[in-house]
């Protein structure tokens, strides 16, 4: 892959990077106002699954999803650095030009990813 594609992909990753991690924080002060630990007048100590709602539930999952998000988007800037971006982790082939413009940190060409989300099933 050339350089120039390279420095592209990297700022389209920084700039997700930035994006996710800003929807992070986002989800985690909504947690934080949903659960209100302040307003508990008890002094016990207060656990999220103690008060949790089906909001903070939803809140909980989509943070789980976008911190996952985020892991992968560092490994994808840690393989350019390493100068494995756009090969595929699982067999070595190069990964679609199309594929990485839609999921510029994807680890998996199209052949090995439908074979583990089939293998997920």
């Amino acid at each position: 892959m050339s350089p120039e594609k390279l420095k592209t992909y990297r700022e389209t990753l920084v700039q997700l990077h930035e994006r996710v991690g800003g929807e992070v924080n986002y989800v985690v002060e909504s947690i934080r106002d949903d659960v209100n630990i302040n307003e508990n007048k008890s002094s016990a100590p207060v656990h999220l699954a103690d008060v949790a709602t089906e909001a903070v539930d939803a809140d909980v999952q989509v943070l789980h999803t976008e911190r996952s998000i985020l892991d992968e988007i560092d490994a994808a800037l840690e393989r350019i650095d390493e100068g494995t971006f756009g090969k595929c982790t699982e067999c070595g082939s190069a990964i679609a030009e199309e594929r990485l413009k839609a999921l510029p940190h994807a680890p998996l060409c199209v052949r090995c990813a439908r074979e583990a989300s089939e293998q997920s099933f």
